[in-house]
């Protein structure tokens, strides 16, 4: 049965490359990317990104009155595109074209009244409207975590992949509609005061430290603007994959998994979490944020920063492990 499965597993993955080979890949303009940019994108990783493994056999109980049946699915190990996260520099410089006009002037117009209502203040956006990208140490930059438009190719295989926890073009976390807490730290370091300390919760570590993850604020004092942007985005990323947060969001998860399937919450420095950077550079691999780049003769990513004028956009691929649904009650897997 594994092998059979193996098979079909490889089957559909061809044809999802086919697809890719489909779309165009023209672009809206230099600083733009569309919804079909970030779905050929996003397939365009997934024999890199995607990992996919099969570690078991899993078993369900189905029965008809008095007479039952076992049914076998199997237990699987991959990841999934979960989530498209822009990291830009001001309200109208989101470079995916459908969050930028769509989604964030409404996000906007909430912070606008979130800032003026708390603080008596129209909502900014700190240095970054001016000035060299690279001659700034203080950064402020917005987030957004949006449903991946590509999951819809993804859901069609209930078969050999385990159901992503996103909706396509759902908004999970818009730093714009949380602007309150997005440019406060005080609730966050009154919560939270453990998770300041120096070498706790950072990306990198003490001697390669890209910035700490909390307070989780849209302020970073990083010299290199691409590692800014990329703990902005493990920041927001944090916030959206748990519960309770004193935040404005929704959070990257429903009940489809299953008691029966895991999902990675979004951890810093953790392989279950890894980002595939799909603007202003076009790249088909995914990695976890903190790489040590000390030896190098340029910080991280650095010729990103000058090409994207300070914006970003990444997918968010999340590890999952677990039994692929069934029919019938679950009673239990075996490993392989």
């Amino acid at each position: 049965m594994t092998l059979s499965y193996t098979f079909k597993w490889r089957w559909h993955l061809l044809l999802l490359l086919c697809i890719t080979l489909a779309l165009t890949n023209l672009k809206a303009d230099d600083d733009k990317i569309t919804t079909l940019d970030v779905t050929q994108d996003t397939v365009s990783a997934i024999s890199s990104c995607l990992h996919y493994k099969v570690t078991g056999v899993c078993f369900w109980l189905q029965c008809d009155g008095p007479i039952c049946s076992v049914n076998q699915t199997l237990k699987v190990d991959h990841y999934l595109p979960d989530a498209e996260v822009s990291v830009y520099r001001k309200d109208t410089s989101n470079p995916w074209d459908y969050a930028n006009t769509v989604i964030d002037s409404a996000a906007q117009r909430i912070g606008q009244t979130q800032t003026q209502s708390l603080l008596n203040f129209k909502m900014g956006y700190g240095s970054e409207n001016a000035g060299s990208i690279q001659s700034q140490d203080s950064h402020f930059k917005e987030v957004d975590i949006i449903g991946n438009p590509a999951i819809s190719l993804f859901t069609q295989y209930a078969e050999l992949l385990l159901p992503s926890q996103a909706t396509p073009f759902l908004p999970y976390y818009l730093s714009m509609a949380d602007a309150y807490m997005w440019r406060s730290p005080l609730t966050e370091t009154v919560l939270y005061p453990s998770s300041i300390v120096p070498g706790v919760h950072m990306v990198g570590s003490l001697i390669n430290n890209w910035g700490s993850i909390y307070p989780r604020t849209g302020f970073l004092n990083q010299p290199a603007d691409a590692k800014a942007a990329a703990v902005l985005a493990q920041r927001a990323a944090d916030i959206a994959t748990k519960d309770y947060q004193p935040h404005v969001y929704t959070k990257l998860n429903s009940d489809s998994c299953g008691d029966h399937c895991q999902v990675a919450a979004a951890t810093e420095n953790s392989t279950e979490t890894q980002w595939q950077m799909i603007y202003p550079n076009n790249e088909h691999q995914c990695i976890a944020f903190g790489e040590n780049d000390l030896m190098q003769l340029h910080p991280w990513n650095s010729e990103a920063a000058q090409k994207g004028h300070g914006n970003y956009a990444w997918i968010l691929w999340r590890h999952y492990h677990g039994c692929i649904h069934g029919q019938g009650q679950y009673i239990g897997s075996t490993d392989l």
